[in-house]
């Protein structure tokens, strides 16, 4: 599979993972729930809080305090990082227990140490006391859950209970509480475990392919997305799936776990936004103030230990948050000066939400604005998609680069090819010149002498250079033809039956020619056609007599130009439906190094015996008509002794008139 198929493959997957992540997301959130809704603190239970800043106060100081300063309030509480001790007084009326115990669901898990006490509205009786957290090595509660789930049994003959809670924490102080029927908790449990079984499945696998796409495409926006893998981290260390995942060991490695990452959360999440809508190259001064934020995330880990991770955590997300607020800014700057373009509107309002919404859970974290579930689901599920179109485009971006860069490459590789051809064909007029020039002054001198040739032997010597030179021009002006002829697109082969002896012995006339050459000539299996001086017509190959005798000449010309003298030996074999024509000279053979140039046009082998008439065409021409029949011409023999060239030709190339 090619890089282009790979990169449309990737893509088609990422799409279609979008697609699916969406429908859920649409189940989700939009499809009527068959469970009903706890009661929640706030929303349905109206409480009071008071801040302890010390955190040393008793429970009956504390009760005290509450009644005298305690705030009434009814959303989620959110005091964002806080050194104090939370105090809540609240009542929850027997009506709510229908005869049945009610389990508490305490979010998030993050807090460090949360202190139930409850006792019958009555005021008599001592307190109950429950205590969970995430630093604590007793058990989580009544429930092997996610969080904590404490069971509360109905108060036995009183209204209600009274309840307090102490909350304690070194991360953000947001507490959400929700008073559940145990059958209408079951169902929340396994429908809410396999939604973000299902998230975080889409999710570890978006993150993976965005990772080996990084590798594979050396991309930074690729490589931004596969950091996303933090946030989702994060996440599942708030849902409570690390500790859940590892009994025993899990609570204290997630409560660190969650420390160390959201010190880099907020720096993942804008990385992408940063890379997606290239702010290295538009704004490099935010650039390289969001790089050092970043790299400020690792001294700032020595909080974690040395116990001032809140001002930490303050200070990086308040810097984070100016970073965010000014990409906001810009993202609108340059739709607006875009024009809204749709790639690069497509490539940043994904990270313009996912931001937007990051943003909004800064100010919750930091205590600056309330808590609203809905931001928070709708942040998950931006994550994912946006995770997913971010890389999609990114994807798109990199294969339309490629074939950009593909594009480059070949018309590099056109220009090179046209700057060879024209100095190849600068060359070629030269050596045409050149080898026209020889013989036609070959023939001018020959007839020059005739007119003074005093006897019959000076004559037919003449005449013999003269039909040389002329038999010389019209190879010559043949290999030029030829090729012309096979570069063109509408090549037709004129296949006939043609006389295969007629046409080695018209080419081994040139070895006839040469005072130094002999010839052995070799008719296997047409012995018949040779003694009777042609072939017999029912026995002839489907060839172009006039291309073949073109193609064996130069082959034939080659070894007497390349030897010094010698027998050169030409075979003619039938083997079957195919033939087979060798020439074989004893010259000095071809340089190993030059072999592999030889049948390329205008290419020609250096001879140690000198320069050699010839401008690169013969071999050339001669394999390409051999291609055109369906055949093929090959070097089989190199030696210092001599070299063999092989003719390997279908009996019936082109039966029927076309080639």
């Amino acid at each position: 599979m090619t890089g282009p198929q790979r990169s449309l493959s990737a893509i088609r997957l990422v799409w279609r993972s979008a697609l699916l992540c969406a429908l859920a997301g649409w189940a989700v959130f939009t499809l009527p729930s068959a469970v009903a809704a706890p009661l929640w603190l706030g929303s349905d239970i109206p409480y009071r809080v008071w801040s302890d800043p010390t955190g040393r106060l008793s429970l009956r100081e504390a009760v005290s305090e509450i009644a005298r300063h305690g705030k009434p309030a009814r959303e989620v509480l959110s005091r964002g990082y806080t050194h104090e001790v939370a105090w809540l007084r609240f009542t929850l009326a027997a009506d709510a227990f229908d005869g049945a115990p009610l389990w508490l669901e305490i979010k998030p898990n993050f807090l460090d140490d949360i202190r139930v006490y409850y006792r019958p509205l009555t005021g008599s009786g001592p307190w109950h006391q429950r205590r969970v957290g995430d630093t604590l090595a007793a058990p989580r509660g009544d429930l092997d859950y996610r969080f904590p789930v404490l069971k509360i049994a109905p108060p036995p003959s009183a209204p209600g209970y009274e309840i307090v809670m102490r909350v304690a924490t070194t991360s953000s102080l947001l507490l959400r509480l929700g008073f559940w029927q145990p059958e209408e908790f079951m169902i929340h449990a396994t429908r809410s475990s396999a939604y973000y079984a299902f998230y975080f499945g889409l999710a570890g696998l978006s993150t993976l392919l965005a990772l080996v796409l990084a590798i594979l495409l050396r991309n930074r926006l690729l490589w931004s997305v596969a950091f996303m893998a933090i946030p989702y981290a994060m996440m599942a260390s708030i849902e409570g799936f690390v500790a859940w995942s590892l009994p025993g060991l899990g609570i204290l490695f997630q409560h660190y776990l969650i420390s160390v990452l959201a010190l880099l959360m907020s720096a993942s999440l804008l990385w992408m936004p940063v890379e997606a809508i290239d702010l290295r190259d538009r704004v490099p001064w935010l650039y390289r103030t969001f790089v050092g934020t970043c790299f400020l995330c690792l001294p700032l880990m020595l909080s974690i230990p040395l116990g001032f991770y809140s001002q930490a955590i303050r200070l990086q997300t308040t810097l984070h948050f100016f970073i965010g607020i000014l990409f906001l800014m810009y993202c609108l700057r340059v739709w607006g000066k875009e024009g809204f373009r749709t790639l690069s509107f497509a490539l940043s309002i994904g990270p313009f939400i996912v931001t937007a919404l990051t943003l909004y859970g800064l100010l919750v974290l930091a205590g600056r604005v309330p808590f609203k579930i809905v931001f928070y689901r709708a942040w998950q599920y931006s994550l994912v998609v946006n995770m997913l179109l971010v890389m999609g485009v990114a994807v798109y971006q990199v294969r339309m680069q490629y074939r950009e860069a593909r594009e480059k490459k070949r018309l590099a590789r056109d220009l090179m090819i046209e700057r060879e051809a024209s100095f190849n064909q600068r060359q070629f007029m030269g050596m045409v010149a050149h080898e026209f020039r020889t013989p036609l002054a070959v023939i001018s001198g020959c007839l020059e002498n005739l007119r003074y040739a005093t006897g019959m032997a000076q004559i037919r010597q003449r005449h013999s250079r003269i039909e040389r030179a002329n038999d010389r021009l019209i190879q010559l002006t043949d290999n030029c033809l030829v090729d012309a002829r096979l570069d063109a697109e509408n090549l037709h082969l004129d296949c006939r039956p043609a006389d295969l002896v007629e046409i080695v012995n018209s080419a081994v006339a040139l070895i006839h020619f040469s005072d130094h050459h002999s010839c052995r000539l070799e008719l296997e299996h047409l012995a018949y056609g040779a003694a009777q001086g042609g072939m017999p017509s029912g026995e002839r190959p489907w060839i172009d007599a006039a291309l073949m005798r073109i193609a064996l000449s130069n082959v034939i010309d080659n070894a007497v130009k390349y030897s010094a003298g010698g027998i050169i030996r030409v075979e003619c074999r039938r083997a079957g439906e195919r033939f087979t024509l060798a020439v074989e000279d004893r010259g000095g053979g071809i340089p190993l190094d030059q072999v592999d140039i030889i049948f390329e046009r205008y290419r020609r082998a250096e001879s140690s015996t000198g320069a050699r008439p010839g401008f690169g065409l013969g071999l050339h021409v001669s394999r390409q008509i051999a291609r055109a029949h369906g055949g093929e011409l090959a070097l089989v023999a190199n030696t210092s002794t001599g070299c063999r060239f092989v003719f390997t030709m279908p009996w019936k190339a082109g039966k029927g008139g076309g080639g």
